[in-house]
């Protein structure tokens, strides 16, 4: 099989597999890093999986990515059996009898990315408003081949000491997997807080104590954190996990504004987007 993500300006479409390097992979009993994923493209039931809204969105993904992966491997050992390729995405390695370190949670987007690419195609249309003038740029697109994954900088280790320098107290974090977004997901009924909760689903004690347990006084511990402490938290469990470079540039196309401004783009709206524009009614083959 032939590896496609690291080729320069390859373009991916009806490919129909690819095999792709994970920021950090799944660590079985043995400490072997299986940081390679090979993917076959989406089907109908891949698709109406995720329409599926009597899951929850960490389990569709699961239920997808376990669909696709075809194998996994560290070298020359291969795992294709589909027990373990499960229990390594949705985080239930226990359940399954199995030691180790699950697939992290931007190892799961980074799969999600790779299998839009080789489904769909590498080129994702969008439009944005500028934040200065309010003007709509329309049909604007990037390469999701370009996107810059940083890999994790340990992959078998999962839990970090470091100091905040506000505050002077000791953070314990751990990377993040799905049975942890599960469990966050069910305490955040809403998206608010977002980056408080990320903090709070990755920090195991502080201080020597352990977050409380009830959900609320968890996030007012985390949103008492001073800017520095949690700008330190945030890129140590960045660093800690590897992850997907998502900021783009983009510039005005009007010429009495010109701004040139950065944004975000949402993983979950490029998987779930079409490649294409919708088409028009009279764009229709009519018969």
């Amino acid at each position: 099989m032939t590896t496609n993500n690291d080729i320069p300006d390859l373009y991916v479409h009806g490919k129909g597999r690819g095999d792709f390097t994970l920021p950090a992979g799944y660590i079985d009993g043995k400490g072997r890093v299986f940081n390679h994923i090979y993917l076959r493209e989406m089907s109908g039931v891949e698709d109406d999986i995720m329409d599926d809204d009597e899951l929850n969105v960490s389990d569709r993904i699961s239920r997808v990515l376990t669909n696709c992966t075809e194998k996994l491997s560290c070298g020359e050992t291969v795992i294709d059996d589909k027990k373990v390729i499960q229990a390594a995405i949705d985080g239930e390695l226990a359940e399954a009898g199995l030691e180790g370190h699950a697939l992290s949670i931007p190892d799961r987007m980074a799969a999600l990315l790779f299998l839009r690419r080789i489904s769909v195609g590498d080129i994702y249309r969008f439009d944005r408003k500028c934040p200065e003038c309010k003007k709509l740029l329309k049909n604007k697109e990037i390469d999701l081949s370009k996107l810059k994954i940083t890999a994790a900088k340990d992959a078998t280790k999962r839990r970090v000491r470091v100091t905040l320098p506000g505050c002077g107290k000791a953070a314990i974090l751990r990377v993040l997997t799905a049975s942890g977004e599960r469990r966050v997901s069910e305490m955040r009924p809403t998206m608010k807080n977002v980056k408080s909760w990320a903090i709070v689903a990755r920090l195991e004690s502080l201080g020597g104590a352990p977050l409380p347990s009830d959900s609320e006084a968890a996030l007012a511990v985390v949103q008492g954190l001073s800017k520095k402490d949690r700008v330190k938290l945030i890129s140590t469990f960045n660093l800690m996990e590897g992850g997907i470079e998502t900021e783009i540039e983009l510039k005005c196309s009007s010429t009495t504004c010109n701004t040139e401004f950065m944004f975000d783009i949402d993983l979950g709206q490029v998987f779930f987007s079409s490649p294409e524009r919708e088409p028009k009614p009279d764009a229709l083959e009519w018969i």
